[in-house]
C-alpha cells in the first residue's frame, strides 16, 4: 500500500498552528506559575474556643492595622496588615510561591512595642506594660499551627483549628472586702512570690521556651473606696507549680500573706485564671482558681487601677 504524503499547504500548516496554540493555551491554563511567581493570599482569626475568648463571652479578633508576622519554611518572614475592607496585605513584600513544592507557615502576633533582636524575643514578666493604644499586655502573644499550602492553592488559612491563640498563661485577682475592712481604698500593692518570670520567643520557629529564673511579680493598685477590686489581668509564663503559689497583699500598710493553691496542671499555655481573695483584719482567705474567658485590659471593667511596681 502506498503512503500518503501530507501536503503542506497554507490550510494545513494553519491548523497544525491552530491545535499547537490551543494545546499550550490548555497547559498554560493549567499551570498557575506560567506567568510567574504567585503571591500568597492571607487569612487570619483568633480562636474562639472556650478558654480563648475575649471578656463578655464575644470572640478576639484583629482590628484595621494590626500585623501578622507569617512565616514561610522557618526562615523568611513577612509581614501583613489587615486592612479597613478586611483583608490582609503585604504591601509591595508579600511571600511569593516559587514553585509547585508544598510550604509551610506558621505566624505570630504581638504588641508593636516587641521588638526581636537576632530572632528572638526574651520575656520577662516582672515588667507588665499594656500598650494605651491597644489594650494589649506586651507579653500576651499569639501564634497559629503550621499550615501547609502550595502554588495550587495560594491561601494562607489561619482559621478555625489553626486560628491565632495564647501561648502565655493570663491570671487575674479580684480582692473583696471582710471582716474589719470596710472598703478597699487603702489595698495599694499584692505581689506573686519565687514562680518563673522568663521565656524566650523564638520568632522563626514560633516556639516559646519556658526558662528558670524564679522572681516576683510585684504590682501596685490604687484601690477605691468600694468593697470589690478587679485587678487589670498579668500575664505568667507557663509553668508547671510545685506547692503553693505565694501571694502578699498590702492594705493599709499592713502586708497580709496566703498560699494559694495552684491551678491543676500549673499554668497552662492559653489559660486565664481568677483567683478571688478576701482581705480582713485578721489575714487572706482564697479559694481555688477558677478559669474565664482571656480578655485584654481595655476591654476590662475592673474598679482598680494596677501598674507595674
Amino acid at each position: 500500500m502506498k503512503a500518503t504524503r501530507l501536503k503542506w499547504t497554507p490550510a494545513v500548516i494553519m491548523a497544525l498552528t491552530m491545535t499547537l496554540a490551543a494545546c499550550n493555551n490548555e497547559e498554560t491554563a493549567n499551570d498557575p506559575l506560567a506567568d510567574g511567581p504567585v503571591a500568597a493570599q492571607v487569612t487570619a482569626g483568633i480562636s474562639g474556643t472556650r478558654i480563648r475568648v475575649s471578656v463578655h463571652g464575644q470572640p478576639a479578633a484583629f482590628t484595621a492595622g494590626d500585623v501578622i508576622h507569617v512565616v514561610a519554611d522557618g526562615t523568611a518572614a513577612y509581614d501583613y496588615t489587615l486592612q479597613d475592607g478586611g483583608s490582609w496585605s503585604a504591601g509591595s513584600n508579600p511571600y511569593y510561591f516559587q514553585d509547585r513544592n508544598g510550604v509551610s507557615f506558621r505566624a505570630w502576633y504581638a504588641d508593636p512595642a516587641l521588638v526581636p533582636a537576632a530572632n528572638v524575643i526574651d520575656i520577662d514578666t516582672k515588667s507588665q506594660a499594656v500598650n494605651a493604644e491597644n489594650g494589649w499586655n506586651q507579653w500576651d502573644i499569639l501564634v497559629t499551627p503550621v499550615v501547609s499550602t502550595s502554588v495550587s492553592s495560594p491561601e494562607i488559612n489561619f482559621t478555625g483549628d489553626y486560628a491565632f491563640s495564647h501561648i502565655m498563661s493570663q491570671v487575674s485577682f479580684v480582692f473583696k472586702t471582710g471582716s474589719g475592712i470596710s472598703n478597699l481604698a487603702a489595698l495599694s500593692r499584692y505581689t506573686v512570690k519565687g514562680i518563673i518570670t522568663d521565656a524566650t520567643f523564638n520568632t522563626q520557629s514560633c516556639d516559646l521556651t519556658t526558662g528558670s529564673t524564679t522572681g516576683d511579680i510585684a504590682m501596685t493598685v490604687t484601690g477605691e473606696a468600694d468593697k470589690q477590686v478587679d485587678c487589670t489581668p498579668i500575664i505568667m509564663v507557663p509553668q508547671t507549680v510545685s506547692g503553693t503559689l505565694n501571694l502578699e497583699v498590702t492594705c493599709n500598710g499592713q502586708t497580709y500573706k496566703t498560699a494559694l493553691n495552684p491551678p491543676t496542671g500549673g499554668l497552662q499555655a492559653g489559660y486565664s485564671y481568677t483567683y478571688t481573695v478576701t482581705i480582713s483584719n485578721t489575714g487572706l482567705e482564697a479559694g481555688n482558681a477558677t478559669i474565664n474567658d482571656w480578655f485584654t485590659s481595655s476591654d476590662h471593667d475592673g474598679s482598680g487601677d494596677v501598674t507595674l511596681q
